[in-house]
């Protein structure tokens, strides 16, 4: 009798790593940091120096989203893989026994 056990890890491994890589950055995008944390010298005004903080807390905010939407799409893509492989394992398992089934007490003639 063929076991399905050792199929079915393989199988979730692959799913899994295959379901993550393609979809997890389906329309999650990475946010640019904004310029004026980079550029050289000091802030010239206290007017510059509020428009670049709120630049920046926008930034965080835009990485937060990124995090969120990422951690989304790798539970999707996860959902997704354990139930192909779920799939994938309940086709074999039923070739097995359709299988067995046929095989039922043949025995090789040279036995």
């Amino acid at each position: 009798m063929v076991s399905g056990r050792i199929l079915y890890m393989s199988l979730l491994s692959v799913g899994v790593v295959l379901g993550l890589d393609s979809k997890a950055h389906a329309y999650c995008s990475e946010p640019s940091a904004p310029s004026c944390a980079s550029n050289y010298g000091t802030f010239d005004d206290q007017w510059e120096f509020g428009r670049c903080k709120r630049e920046m807390e926008s930034y965080r905010d835009d990485v937060e989203r990124l995090f969120r939407c990422n951690g989304d799409e790798a539970e999707e893509a996860a959902r997704k893989a354990r139930d192909d492989n779920a799939s994938a394992l309940s086709d074999y398992n039923d070739a097995v026994e359709a299988f067995n089934r046929k095989a039922g007490g043949w025995v090789h003639p040279s036995r």
